[in-house]
């Protein structure tokens, strides 16, 4: 009984580190995704306003992509599947204003 515990212990802390991993692939696709997507508006003397990171807490980025996306980036998030928008979100939250303070 004591080794089948230890064994679902394991297989506990295992899938956490794993599900780490593999949210840190998720953010390195954001990335690229931000800088082909994202960046073409997005940047200095652009379309569009520069795009700060920084600028919203990690729940603020998560409420912006829980949203249905505005119409003037309804076309660009058509092209996006739903890996790229989640990475696109793991990225954003990556680089938060909240993070440094988070990790204290």
């Amino acid at each position: 009984m004591k080794k089948m515990y230890v064994n679902l212990l394991c297989m506990i802390v295992l899938s956490v580190f794993c599900s780490d991993m593999c949210l840190a692939a998720d953010w390195r696709d954001g990335k690229e995704s931000f800088r082909t997507v994202c960046s073409s508006c997005h940047k200095t003397r652009g379309e569009a306003e520069r795009l700060a990171l920084n600028s919203r807490t990690r729940a603020e980025w998560t409420e912006f992509f829980a949203q249905t996306p505005t119409p003037v980036h309804q076309n660009t998030w058509n092209k996006l599947n739903k890996n790229d928008i989640s990475g696109l979100e793991q990225y954003f939250r990556k680089y938060a204003k909240d993070v440094k303070a988070l990790m204290g």
